[in-house]
């Protein structure tokens, strides 16, 4: 683990320097997942690789603040979860403004390379859109991607422990809209309020 952050370490000083071979390892060791991560967050391919592009350029203008304490992939993570939970609150303060309450919009379709029949897929949709964004992110990442409670916090800006109330309201309702039982959308609520 000490030299793979050695080695990212190095990998990010090269690319902040100007090696364009560096910056094109970067962008090819994570481009794929960065993208998948932000199809689930926003729901819509087009938007997520707006803000895949976003990503790249705010950490290629950063690089130089990459300490290496983490691996380079989970700093650019954190740079696209960032990146998507402000698209939501943008969005989110368009449709408060713009939208009656009683209008419903449709979530687009998301490509999964996971899930084998289209019926998974429309159901496994269907229930993470059933879950506010932060719990989303928390399910993604800590059972994706693998991140701790605290690495979580860190990205959503919250308490460790609110990361974990995320990720296990994430879980009972994602397991209980898979069932086919009543799954409120979950309000954003404050720390340690229940939804």
């Amino acid at each position: 683990m000490m030299q793979d952050l050695q080695s990212d370490r190095e990998l990010a000083r090269q690319a902040a320097q100007g090696d364009e071979k560096a910056w094109r390892r970067i962008y090819e060791e994570t481009c794929d997942r960065l993208f998948a991560l932000l199809c689930y967050q926003v729901r819509d391919r087009d938007t997520a690789r707006d803000l895949l592009q976003e990503t790249y350029i705010q950490a290629f203008r950063h690089l130089h603040h990459y300490r290496g304490e983490a691996p380079l992939g989970a700093w650019l993570r954190t740079i696209a979860m960032r990146k998507s939970l402000d698209w939501k609150r943008h969005v989110l303060r368009r449709l408060m403004r713009t939208a009656p309450l009683t209008e419903t919009i449709a979530a687009p379709e998301v490509d999964s390379s996971e899930v084998r029949f289209d019926s998974e897929r429309r159901a496994l949709d269907e229930a993470m859109a059933h879950l506010s964004a932060p719990q989303r992110a928390a399910l993604l990442l800590r059972e994706w991607e693998g991140w701790s409670f605290r690495e979580i916090a860190g990205a959503l800006h919250c308490k460790e422990s609110t990361a974990r109330v995320h990720h296990t309201r994430a879980r009972k309702r994602l397991a209980l809209a898979l069932k086919g039982g009543p799954a409120p959308v979950a309000a954003e609520g404050l720390e340690g309020q229940p939804t």
